[in-house]
């Protein structure tokens, strides 16, 4: 079985980018209704471009393993999971808690894998890589040390992979809450029903950045709190925090990590709308020396990113009434259409609305164990903006 690509699309793939669509396939009418599989690449003229998963259930129909003519099969998974592997272990990383396989920035499509502590999670998202599930856990309990494997693929966007939602130990035997240890704190880790895999790994640069902008006494609001982590950070600074986040069990997860950092009488923990809550506050006349907008990725396509946009825009609306000269906002998205330009747009009209002239402290992204690919624009999804108010 083989693609074909119309002519002109294969310098693309020539030139690294990972994913093959629809509209850009030649043969598309005879892979209709064929199941998940490996299949070669090739130009419209013949040319052998590499192999790739194929998956005509899928909008993206393929994704890229390798530009080279070599099998795919256990050993060669085997060999990129290893890779992948060591080039974490030369990372200066303060945690034991870290992304081992960030997917196709790794050039393993639709692999995650997530370690911590003793254990593992593990994300399948796309069927091309379900079909190796049982190798790569071998793989994994023979190159990492392990205690267990627990499996996280629990996401929507399986569906449109023909694949059902499921969870659960795939090896050893993985507790529900794990302690792990970051920057000198620790935090509990809910595996089995946390968001993402658990915990927030992608934050862990941007938690200590926020941790060194807080003085003894400083006021914080920090929306989307999750389990607490951003609070914990800024309270074991000094800080008086405001965590808020509408999920329940994740809040009662940040109170029990409060107690874990001896920080209780430092942060406080809201179940609450942020959009409203922060309204709310902002309407009363509150004020804070540093506000925290961390949203989940509202939206996972590009017709939702303008809509999106005007939401962060009413959070920071809402923010800036809080924060006077001298205070600072930090706002993240971790959407990949939510482009940088599109949320520096959202804050400046809430800026211009309010007459507020805002400095940029500092832009950054994911951290290095969420490594991203230059010519693959989508494996880049983490924006986070500092900003201190002048005026």
């Amino acid at each position: 079985m083989e693609i074909l690509l119309k002519k002109g699309k294969e310098k693309k793939i020539k030139n690294f980018y990972l994913w093959v669509f629809k509209d850009e396939i030649e043969n598309l009418e005879q892979l209709k209704n064929k199941p998940a599989q490996i299949v070669d690449v090739k130009s419209s003229s013949g040319e052998f471009l590499g192999r790739a998963f194929l998956n005509p259930k899928s909008h993206i129909v393929a994704r890229m393993l390798t530009l080279e003519d070599e099998k795919i099969n256990s050993d060669f998974f085997k060999r990129r999971i290893k890779d992948a592997i060591e080039r974490r272990k030369k990372l200066k990383i303060k945690s034991n808690a870290v992304r081992l396989i960030h997917a196709e920035a790794d050039f393993l499509p639709g692999l995650i894998v997530d370690k911590f502590g003793g254990y593992l999670v593990l994300q399948t998202r796309i069927a091309g890589i379900e079909n190796f599930k049982h190798e790569i856990v071998s793989i994994l309990t023979d190159i990492v040390k392990t205690s267990g494997i627990y499996e996280r693929s629990d996401m929507e966007s399986r569906k449109e992979e023909g694949l059902e939602i499921t969870s659960g130990e795939l090896y050893g035997h993985v507790p529900r809450y794990v302690e792990i240890e970051e920057n000198g704190l620790k935090f509990l880790v809910d595996l089995h029903y946390g968001q993402k895999t658990g915990f927030y790994l992608d934050q862990r640069d941007n938690r200590k950045k926020v941790q060194g902008l807080i003085n003894k006494g400083d006021k914080v609001l920090d929306l989307f709190c999750y389990s607490g982590a951003f609070s914990i950070y800024c309270a074991s600074a000094g800080a008086m925090v405001i965590g808020i986040d509408s999920d329940r069990s994740a809040t009662d997860l940040a109170r029990e990590n409060a107690k874990l950092n001896n920080v209780s009488n430092r942060v406080k923990f809201l179940t609450a709308d942020a959009f409203e809550t922060i309204e709310e506050m902002a309407n009363s006349g509150e004020k804070f020396d540093l506000v925290i907008i961390d949203p989940p990725a509202m939206t996972k396509t590009k017709k939702g990113a303008e809509s999106v946009k005007w939401a962060f825009y009413k959070l920071a609306l809402n923010a800036l009434k809080m924060l006077d000269p001298g205070a600072k906002l930090v706002i993240s998205s971790c959407a990949y259409h939510i482009s940088l330009d599109l949320l520096q747009e959202a804050i400046r009209f809430s800026a211009n609305d309010l007459g507020k002239r805002l400095r940029v402290i500092d832009i950054t992204f994911q951290p290095e164990d969420h490594p991203w690919i230059l010519q693959m624009p989508e494996t880049l999804y983490l924006k986070t903006i500092y900003l201190e108010v002048l005026k």
